[in-house]
This record gives structure tokens, sequence and C-alpha cells, in this order.
């Protein structure tokens, strides 16, 4: 005889990520262009809004984060039960209920309680499973990546990096009188990039710009490359390759931790962890856009976060009062919401937050700098 049986929170989602491809395939259907990538995101159009293209929106379908999805047009993220509260457009309790309807379980005997409770938990043991193997795959890169940091060569002087940064970005290090310490020359960096497409693999190794990427604890956490060429001109520019910035790592929650300004009567700051009440840091998006802020304004405090969507995500004390946040020109729905989520983060931890954008020409500050500079402004 069937029996109206309990089940938690926690035991539903089990249940729901034991079957979460049929689940994500009922709520957020398949679409015109929609696609599954080499890191289990199914993309598709986003089942609680009126979404123009594929792209912003994806399901992790497999691995550690199985039914967890993001819309990085609008900044909304979630499980796979808000999943179904996303795509109903209902309260928590409805989902639930859908849920239960879906998974059979308002009335059932007490062969089916066991049979759904050994498949919840054999759902969770393969997640638990997959998170033990991310945690312990994004450990072994972020030794990687300090590794391949440490191995490059520290001093800039001379290296294509310098003339790279000079010639192609407008940035003469020698002006500051120091180099930032986070950046680093290496004569040869593997690359290694496989066009999701076509299944095309390009490889080789050419010179390259190293940053070090540290977390909260100041831990490396990943490394920021920018692999480099010699134009037929004679100057160094990105190589040519589909992509001559990658980072080996995770770096959300990270930032390469630039410029430290300059300290009391000239002196030797201090770092950005023990920096004194009412300090005021820049936050860019690239390496070169950090630099630019640093070639103008030597005394400040310069962080990159690597992409807008980590913005609002770097590692920032207490001590820091107030943020400046280097956003590029791009007008698009995405960039707009994550500034927008950057801005909203910092400020509800009780910053004053600034946002400067380019209106110099071109789309970002190293635009601006090199416009400055081919006019002949200061």
């Amino acid at each position: 005889m069937s029996e109206r049986q309990t089940y938690s929170l926690d035991q539903i989602k089990d249940l729901l990520l034991a079957q979460v491809e049929h689940v994500v395939d009922r709520f957020a259907p398949p679409a015109e262009g929609s696609f599954t990538d080499h890191q289990g995101r199914y993309f598709t159009l986003n089942p609680g809004r009126a979404d123009r293209s594929v792209g912003s929106f994806y399901v992790h379908i497999r691995g550690a984060r199985a039914g967890q999805w993001r819309d990085h047009a609008t900044g909304q993220f979630g499980d796979v039960l808000d999943l179904i509260q996303l795509s109903l457009g209902c309260d928590t309790r409805e989902a639930l209920r859908e849920a239960r309807n879906i998974l059979g379980l308002s009335t059932i005997s007490p062969e089916d309680r066991v049979r759904h409770e050994r498949a919840a938990a054999e759902a969770r043991k393969r997640r638990q499973e997959a998170q033990a193997k991310a945690r312990e795959d994004q450990q072994r890169k972020a030794q990687r990546a300090h590794a391949l940091w440490l191995s490059a060569q520290a001093s800039l002087r001379g290296t294509p990096v310098e003339r790279y940064l000079a010639d192609t970005r407008g940035i003469d290090l020698a002006e500051l009188g120091r180099q930032p310490r986070a950046l680093r020359y290496h004569r040869s960096c593997r690359y290694y990039h496989m066009d999701p497409d076509t299944g095309e693999v390009i490889e080789g190794s050419w010179p390259a710009m190293l940053a070090i990427v540290c977390g909260a604890n100041g831990r490396a956490i990943a490394c920021h490359r920018t692999w480099l060429a010699l134009r037929p001109d004679g100057r160094w520019d990105k190589a040519p390759v589909p992509k001559a910035r990658k980072v080996l790592g995770n770096y959300a929650g990270g930032a390469v931790m630039l410029w430290r300004g300059i300290g009391p009567r000239g002196g030797k700051p201090a770092p950005l962890s023990q920096c004194p009440p009412d300090t005021h840091v820049y936050i860019t998006e690239g390496i070169e856009d950090a630099l630019s802020a640093v070639m103008l304004m030597p005394h400040a405090r310069v962080i990159a976060a690597i992409s807008l969507s980590n913005f609002g995500g770097v590692p920032l004390p207490p001590n820091v009062a107030r943020v400046t946040l280097v956003a590029d020109q791009d007008q698009g729905d995405q960039a707009q919401a994550e500034l927008a989520r950057a801005v909203d983060q910092h400020a509800a931890a009780g910053r004053e937050v600034r946002v400067w954008k380019n209106t110099m020409g071109g789309k970002d500050l190293n635009d601006a700098l090199r416009a400055a500079r081919a006019k002949g402004v200061a």
C-alpha cells in the first residue's frame, strides 16, 4: 500500500541530480544553437527570461558542479532546484512540489522509497567524489602554476616583455624606477589550444609574460600567460595564436597584486594585506590596463582581476575603503550586468565604489594611454 513519504531538501536535490540530464532537458530545453562544451556545460536559452541567443546561460550536466547554472547576462545563478523555480517562475515551495511530482515522490510504496533512497545515495556519492577530484585537480594546477612562474626570469630588463610593453602598449617600465614583482619573463613557454568546434590542436612554444595570481590568503592559485612573438617590423606583440592569453589554474576570487604604490615619504609601501585605513584601490581587468594605471598614477595601488566577472570577487582587506573599477567600453548586456554586480558586491562590503570608463577614444585605459602618447600628451 502506498503512503505519503517525507524527504529532506537535500534528498530531493540528490534525486534530481541522479537524473540531471532529464531534468535539465525538461526545464531548460534545447534551442537553436544549443551545445555542450568539453567542460560539461550545456548552453541554451535562459528559460526564465526573453533570452535572444545562446551564449550567456548554461547548466553543468556532469562533474562536481552538476546541476549548477549561471546566466552571465543577468548575474543569476543557482542549483538544480533553483532551475525548476527559474523555469516555472514560481517560489521554492512550488518548485519542491513540482520536483516531487516528476520524481514520483508524492505517494510511493516502501519498496520504491528504498529504491529512491539508494539512487539518491549513489548520486550524492558520485557528486562528492567529483568534488574531491575537482579540489585535487585545482590544487595540482595551482602548484603547477606557481612552479611555472618561479621557473621564469624575474628581471624584465632587456626581455621581449619589456619591448612588448614599451613598443606595442606604450608602457615604459623604466619610467617607474622598478618593475612589478608579480610579472616575469619566460623565454619558451609551452602553448596548447584545441578548437572546441573542429578539434584542431595548435601547440608550440613562444616567449611569454607571466603574472602570478594570488588568493585571499596570499598564496599563488594561478598563472596568467601572455604569449609573444616578433613582428616583421621588429616589434614584439602578442603571438599569432587563437588565444594569446590563458590562465593556468582557477583565478576566481584571486587577483594579480600588481602595484603597491608609494609608501610614506617615498618609502617602501606596505603589502595590501597590511594597508593603512582608508586605502584606495584601483581594479582593472587585464595586465596591460593595470600597468597603464600604474604609469598614470604611480602612487596608486593597482590590481588586475583578470576578467570582468572577477571584479567583485578580488580579495580585499577591511582597510580598503574606496575602490575604482577601471572598466572597458563594452556595452553588451553581459558586460553591463557583471559590472553592476561588481559594484554591488563592493558596496555591500561597505566600500565607496567608482567606475572609470575610457571616453578618450578606444576601448580601454591602455587605448587611452597610447592615444595620449601618440599626441604627445603627458
